[in-house]
């Protein structure tokens, strides 16, 4: 917990000085008066972050090194801002001064249970397949030419990668401490408590806590490993909640509403038409002639998705990976345009056979605890995609009181959705949508002229979230020292108490089970290049994955049907790993 606390604090220090530059900086050139908490401060630095940092790593690898420059950034800017420093602290202490002992009690919960949920990491496909030796790579190198060609899912270039690389402290625990994805969802939840309370307890803004409630405890898993999908979907859920409550913020926070979902683009692709909200905000812009601000918000726009093209032009030789479609380039360390067709195939039929699973989940009842929680998850998602559009019907012709940016929801969510069942509609990459979909349903059904307050009611749905909260980690850490015989005492295997220091990796968890195999063979290129093969299985007998270390690491096609570019197919482009690869000619 040590190391997860450390990074938390690391984080929040850069991303809350970024964000308070931002923000500064756009309402003095700007002439604006906006002004944001900390959960949205903390957003805009987390994508503010990203402009400085991908332009280093187009030279120099995103390392310890550029963690101490951003620390020292930070500190800088409120050594100069001292004024603005005392006036922040004096506001969160007033704050803070307004919630009583339990309600702190309730901030406090979600904070420590997730840290102590993260403690043990569990080994998805994607993490040990690609994620953990991709963000390795953005640690140890600055972009890679061709890198792709290595395993072409690091074309997929998510900026998730190059923030985890920052925030990494191998170089103080000795391995990487994966804990930026939870940090946004503790600051998530942090602000729906804080608007349950100060709401007086509004019955909206409960139901919010119940459904995120449900998010959080059907996607876990993507919480307890490294994710691509976790960040933009946590992020959306919590704009759309926060206009479906606040419609005026599509007026009052320009700079939250149009770059964050811009710079989510960067972490999933498939979250784009999310950008229809800063459309509509760049529409209410235009129409109040805010063009100063227009032009200011399209520049630092532009330039995060640019560098993060330039990137994939790099790592690929595509603008935008896996799209053939868009082939601008003819540099010679382009992925053969077959991996990418065989990857968007993959993608598209991956989805629909997971699609197809809920179906026949949903048709083929079990009385089994994971069954039930299956066809009660699985039926409210198709139910939602029928029911949603029928409220909007009803709403629209009987609650002429509702604001019209709810309708304007509707199509941002319907459009998400639509190019989601294009792409592969695997729920896992889309799961913030989905829940954001039956919050709006539950919204539009539940709003009123006047709203409904519940003190009762949200007090003991507040306390019921604490209990479950705390029970969750306690529980989680029982399980898995039994599933890994973490109790017992063995010889070259870390003692159960460590993880109070920090969190046990996957690897570290089958080590303790006697489950890893250590096997690892050296690949040479040629005499001054070479790179591990893997023969280490995920379980016994289980296909073989990468870890953060040996690196670099790779599997070889031959052990991996979803490989369609062998090693032994490319080629160094010059005496070093920086000078990246190539297709052999």
């Amino acid at each position: 917990m040590f190391a997860v606390t450390i990074s938390w604090i690391v984080i929040t220090i850069v991303f809350l000085s970024f964000g308070d530059f931002l923000v500064s900086f756009y309402n003095n050139i700007c002439k604006q008066n906006e002004r944001y908490g900390l959960t949205d401060t903390f957003l805009l630095g987390m994508c503010a972050t990203l402009i400085p940092l991908s332009i280093s790593s187009l030279w120099l690898p995103t390392n310890k090194y550029i963690l101490l420059a951003s620390i020292i950034l930070s500190i800088t800017y409120w050594v100069i801002r001292r004024n603005r420093l005392k006036i922040a602290t004096n506001e969160i202490r007033n704050r803070i001064k307004r919630f009583s002992v339990w309600q702190l009690f309730i901030f406090a919960v979600p904070v420590l249970s997730l840290m102590a949920v993260i403690l043990w990491q569990i080994g998805t496909f994607d993490s040990l397949f690609y994620h953990q030796q991709n963000i390795r790579w953005n640690e140890e190198y600055a972009v890679v030419p061709g890198l792709g060609n290595v395993e072409h899912r690091f074309g997929f270039n998510s900026n998730y990668m190059l923030l985890s690389a920052l925030f990494s402290f191998r170089f103080i625990f000795g391995e990487s401490i994966y804990s930026l994805h939870v940090l946004v969802l503790v600051f998530i939840i942090c602000w729906i408590i804080k608007d349950i309370i100060q709401s007086g307890y509004e019955l909206k803004r409960v139901v919010l806590l119940i459904v995120f409630t449900g998010y959080i405890f059907i996607f876990g898993y993507s919480f307890t490993a490294t994710s691509t999908d976790a960040i933009p979907n946590v992020v959306s859920f919590y704009i759309i909640a926060r206009l479906l409550l606040y419609p005026d913020d599509f007026k009052n926070k320009l700079l939250l509403l149009i770059f964050v979902p811009v710079s989510l683009v960067t972490f999933k692709l498939s979250i784009a038409p999310l950008c229809l909200i800063s459309l509509y905000a760049v529409i209410i812009g235009f129409k109040r002639k805010e063009i100063h601000s227009l032009v200011f918000l399209a520049s630092i726009s532009f330039t995060i998705v640019a560098l993060w093209m330039v990137r994939n032009v790099i790592i690929t030789g595509y603008l935008i990976f896996p799209f053939n479609t868009i082939d601008l380039f003819s540099v010679e360390w382009k992925i053969p345009d077959y991996v990418v067709v065989e990857e968007l195939d993959f993608i598209y039929t991956c989805g629909i056979r997971t699609f197809g699973d809920m179906y026949w989940v949903l048709t083929h009842w079990q009385f089994a605890p994971q069954s039930i929680i299956n066809w009660l998850t699985y039926a409210a998602y198709m139910s939602s995609f029928i029911i949603a559009p029928v409220v909007t019907v009803y709403c629209f012709i009987k609650k002429k009181y509702l604001n019209k940016a709810a309708y304007f929801i509707f199509l941002v969510l319907a459009a998400i959705l639509s190019l989601w069942f294009k792409g592969g509609p695997d729920p896992r990459f889309a799961g913030g949508i989905l829940f954001a979909l039956m919050y709006y349903i539950i919204f539009m059904v539940l709003s009123a002229k006047k709203e409904i307050l519940l003190p009762k009611a949200g007090i003991t749905v507040l306390a019921i979230f604490a209990l479950i909260l705390i029970y969750w980690p306690i529980a989680r850490t029982e399980r898995f020292a039994n599933m890994f015989a973490l109790k017992d005492e063995k010889d070259g295997v870390r003692n159960i108490n460590t993880a109070l220091y920090r969190p046990f990796s996957y690897r570290e968890l089958l080590k303790s089970k006697h489950a890893y195999k250590d096997e690892f063979h050296l690949y040479h290129f040629n005499k001054d290049i070479s790179i591990y093969v893997s023969k280490s299985p995920e379980v016994p007998n289980g296909r073989f994955v990468n870890f953060d270390d040996p690196f670099p690491c790779t599997v070889l096609k031959e052990d991996d049907q979803m490989k369609y570019q062998d090693i032994k197919d490319i080629e160094p482009r010059g005496s070093s790993l920086q000078k990246g690869f190539r297709p052999k000619r």
